[in-house]
């Protein structure tokens, strides 16, 4: 399966506004941090169903990913379906949790040039809005199937109108040439890799054949500019033989699986983080997977490969055993975990999820940056938490997204992001496949992630979509963002393969938005 990423935007109380919110919160709360946080809550959580004519086998839900694509502070939700050749775009509205309001959501149909359900949010241009960069990795170029394309779509501002701004496919104004069966365009992630305040775009190309290897994989970063990532701005292409490091590219390695954009050594320019699904072991023979990160610079020449690293497990004081791991890169996210104080230098940190591993009942681990970048000091081996209505082989670590879904302040101290998790293959209460969200709070710097405040998501009758369905994949896609204005991060979970009564497999997102309501059993059990 395609790795959907996506980068999120940091909402304004994650930066240096929040200030006003922290103290304003320190005041007013007088109960204990614990008993006053925020979480996700039962209220007004809702299901957003297929919308289309003829809905079955549409597996609406397939990517899921946030933006702000108007430019009204308030974050936006694009969902794709499953070949499907448009997205829905569905524009934030300013409402507070509990209150009469009469729509969630502003809807409207983007009809699209082909399929596309790959999706990565970025503003390009540097317009202040976000565009939409939609991949179809299997598309046909040049008579070469399975090349891939990625389009680059934009919202007009003057009448709404979505635009196509972008087609990237290799050769031509890009770098490379056309490959059948490269798959360009199964991973993206957006970022600022060159300082220049133009998001730019990294697309994985993991069928791509490097040195005569099948399946070698590469990636390829196009530069943003006044025009988009339209080629003008410089692009170029990574892989084993180019990364900086002394590996060799092997058939199926998978590089590009998985992407992600962070910030790691805080310099204030991105680094990109690579996922290599079948990355080799030291050992020379096992293949648990790896992941490569380049650093960004503030210049114009973007990434760089000097000092690139390498993290497996179980190798450079990273947790667990390579030899036995599965799939360490398959999924990627960065994020700030841990309590950051207002005035401390923020360094990302990267989820990595190894979602084969333990036969498949997953792992994630988490790497924390440093002035230096990513540091195995303190890094984490999480493992899915028990629960009896839970199966252990759910692939837990498919999916990942950060935000701020516990968000708390003491003083100047404001926790850092949260991290969903997401285990679609997960059979509950005995329903193969019906899927499962976990999410964790960040604790004290030192801290990290807070395995002890692991929450579970189920499907279940406290939820809209109810449940849990056989095969729904609840959790195969996952997006955060701010979608009602409140300063609080909401949760939009993929089930794409929900059947609408007698429509199968016509699929669904449900969206949990923050409440001052506590986190309760609700979600913990269909019962």
């Amino acid at each position: 399966m395609e790795n959907i990423m996506f980068r999120i935007k940091r909402h304004p109380l994650s930066t240096s506004l929040r200030l006003a919110s922290t103290l304003l919160a320190s005041f007013v709360i007088a109960l204990p941090l614990a008993q006053a946080r925020e979480q996700l809550g039962p209220t007004d959580n809702i299901l957003l169903k297929n919308p289309y004519a003829s809905p079955a086998n549409g597996q609406f839900g397939r990517g899921v990913t946030a933006g702000d694509f108007d430019n009204d502070g308030i974050d936006d939700l694009i969902v794709s379906e499953n070949g499907g050749d448009r997205l829905r775009a569905l524009l934030g509205v300013d409402f507070e949790v509990g209150s009469d309001h009469l729509f969630y959501f502003l809807p409207t149909t983007v009809s699209m040039p082909n399929h596309g359900y790959v999706m990565a949010a970025g503003d390009f241009d540097g317009d202040d809005l976000d565009e939409i960069a939609v991949a179809y990795p299997y598309s046909e170029v040049n008579g070469d199937p399975g090349a891939g394309t990625v389009y680059v779509m934009n919202r007009r501002p003057a009448d709404g109108v979505w635009e196509l701004q972008s087609t990237i496919q290799a050769g031509g104004a890009y770098p490379g040439a056309v490959q059948a069966q490269a798959n360009l365009g199964n991973s993206l992630a957006s970022g600022d890799f060159d300082d220049d305040g133009f998001d730019d775009l990294a697309i994985g190309i993991r069928g791509q054949v490097v040195g005569g290897f099948d399946n070698a994989g590469a990636v390829m970063v196009v530069y943003g500019g006044i025009l988009g990532v339209n080629g003008n701005y410089g692009a170029e292409i990574f892989d084993r033989n180019s990364d900086g490091l002394t590996f060799s590219p092997r058939e199926n390695d998978y590089y590009g699986w998985a992407l992600a954009a962070g910030d790691f050594d805080a310099d204030n320019d991105d680094d990109l983080a690579i996922g290599i699904l079948n990355g080799t072991c030291p050992n020379g023979t096992d293949r648990g997977g790896a992941v490569v990160v380049l650093n960004g610079t503030t210049t114009s020449t973007g990434l760089t490969t000097t000092g690139s690293k390498v993290w497996r497990p179980g190798t450079q004081g990273i947790a667990g055993d390579c030899a036995v791991a599965d799939s360490f890169g398959g999924s990627l996210a960065a994020g700030e975990f841990g309590d950051r104080g207002f005035l401390e230098t923020n360094h990302d940190d990267l989820a990595i999820g190894a979602y084969g591993s333990n036969g498949d009942q997953g792992a994630v681990h988490v790497i924390y940056g440093s002035d230096s970048g990513l540091d195995a000091a303190g890094n984490q081996l999480i493992q899915p938490p028990s629960l009896p209505a839970v199966s252990d082989a759910g692939r837990f670590g498919f999916t990942l997204a950060v935000g701020r879904l516990g968000y708390e302040c003491n003083g100047l101290d404001c926790t850092g992001d949260s991290l969903a998790i997401g285990a679609p293959f997960a059979t509950v209460d005995g329903v193969d496949n019906a899927g499962a969200v976990w999410v964790f709070d960040s604790g004290s710097d030192a801290e990290g992630l807070l395995v002890s405040s692991a929450k579970p998501i189920l499907p279940s009758a406290a939820l809209k979509i109810g449940g849990p369905h056989t095969n729904d994949q609840f959790g195969n896609g996952l997006a955060i963002g701010d979608f009602n204005g409140d300063g609080r991060d909401d949760l939009a979970i993929g089930a794409y393969l929900y059947d609408d009564g007698g429509d199968t497999d016509s699929g669904a997102v449900q969206v949990l938005y923050q409440s001052d309501i506590l986190f309760k059993d609700g979600f913990e059990s269909s019962n």
